[in-house]
């Protein structure tokens, strides 16, 4: 492979990791690697000046599906989750078979464009790896598996092309949809890679562990419609969290999707198990009408990352938006904390901690910068997760 030449950028702001924001550094990259982060450009060096605002780590989108882009628009939540599973499910097949090559592909552009450097996709058929290979976003695509049998995922493994991840992981749907044994078949076969699970989403799915309620009633007759039966699930708990314990299933590789009805007591137990949570706002408040604890869980020390979920359920794949909207719903949270669970959590979430989520040698970039206003340093991150930009976000020093 043909080494390029070292190239520096800088920029008023630069935030490396939390609790170190830095003014007029330069990050040098050479082949997409992080080489140096110095006070000012090396002499010899090419160097960008970016100009008014934060240059910052490449974001890390730890959870999405981006299979299901060319539903975007056609089921949008309205608070009812089950109502909104039964019209997806009926839509899917027709509408990704006429645009959903095409959907996908715009997506990825989207993600690369807006300074993306790793997501984390569940999928059934591998089809976007290669579209975000080529675009130069890593991913670890999270196979997914559901019911007794159905979509038994390769085997996990991660390779790396230059500064590009590529990474096969796996996936269990949720506790109400996988049997107890094949949950934890799943989680062995995960190896020592994330294993990725959504859990505790709605209100629907702790009624149907529980076995009672009218929303957990509406879940399992979905479920049997589909020939997914109760019986056939082997339920050894009676909450969705306590369900992935029996099937140890929960540890410092799994990754929790949600969250949006864990209790405090919960949030403790996923602190002690090591395992991460991704939060989805857009998608939670629009399909739940809620969002995870994140204040309790913060306070727990819960690793927690930020994901997109899908076309189908959020307006678009912005993770700009999705720390503005979280921002919003919970304004007592630390915006450093917001836009930590946007790099370094992702990142460690999504089982690569100090590859990606950091400005430190070593990592890998792209990079994102974020134009602003002039402003004291003390509003520089509230600015930037409050979405309160001077132009568009971009991707920097990303290799196609």
């Amino acid at each position: 492979m043909t080494t390029s030449k070292a190239m520096a950028y800088t920029s008023r702001w630069v935030w490396c990791e939390p609790g170190d924001l830095r003014q007029g550094a330069a990050v040098v990259l050479q082949d997409g690697w992080i080489i140096a982060v110095e006070g000012r450009p090396p002499r010899g060096v090419k160097v960008q000046d970016l100009g008014e605002g934060l240059l910052l780590p490449g974001l890390i989108n730890a959870h999405t599906h981006l299979e299901l882009s060319g539903l975007a628009g056609l089921v949008p939540p309205q608070g009812d989750f089950v109502g909104w599973l039964e019209s997806m499910v009926a839509l899917r097949p027709a509408q990704l078979r006429q645009n959903g090559a095409p959907a996908t592909q715009a997506a990825v552009e989207a993600l690369a464009r807006e300074g993306t450097a790793l997501v984390g996709d569940v999928t059934n058929t591998g089809k976007a790896a290669p579209v975000l290979a080529r675009a130069g976003v890593s991913a670890v695509s999270f196979f997914e598996a559901l019911g007794a049998a159905k979509a038994e995922p390769p085997p996990a493994a991660a390779s790396w092309q230059g500064a590009l991840l590529c990474a096969a992981a796996v996936a269990a749907h949720a506790p109400y949809s996988v049997p107890t044994q094949r949950l934890t078949a799943l989680k062995a076969r995960a190896g020592n890679l994330p294993f990725a699970i959504h859990l505790a989403e709605s209100r629907a799915e702790v009624e149907f562990l529980a076995g009672q309620g009218a929303e957990g009633w509406r879940l399992e007759e979905f479920l049997a419609q589909r020939g997914l039966m109760r019986e056939a699930l082997h339920l050894a708990a009676d909450t969705p969290l306590g369900q992935l314990a029996v099937a140890k299933a929960l540890d410092r590789h799994t990754l929790l999707v949600h969250g949006v009805q864990l209790t405090s007591d919960e949030a403790l137990r996923v602190a002690a198990s090591g395992a991460s949570l991704c939060v989805c706002p857009r998608s939670n408040l629009g399909l739940t009408g809620g969002l995870a604890p994140v204040e309790v869980l913060l306070a727990a020390g819960v690793n927690l990352a930020l994901g997109t979920d899908s076309l189908a359920s959020a307006p678009d794949l912005s993770l700009w938006a999705e720390m503005a909207a979280l921002m919003q719903s919970k304004p007592g949270l630390d915006p450093e904390a917001v836009l930590t669970m946007a790099t370094r959590g992702g990142a460690q979430a999504l089982g690569q901690a100090g590859r990606f989520g950091v400005l430190r040698p070593g990592a890998a970039g792209p990079l994102a910068f974020v134009p602003l206003p002039d402003l004291p340093e003390s509003e520089v991150i509230e600015a930037v997760v409050r979405g309160e930009h001077a132009a568009a976000p971009k991707s920097v020093g990303r290799v196609v």
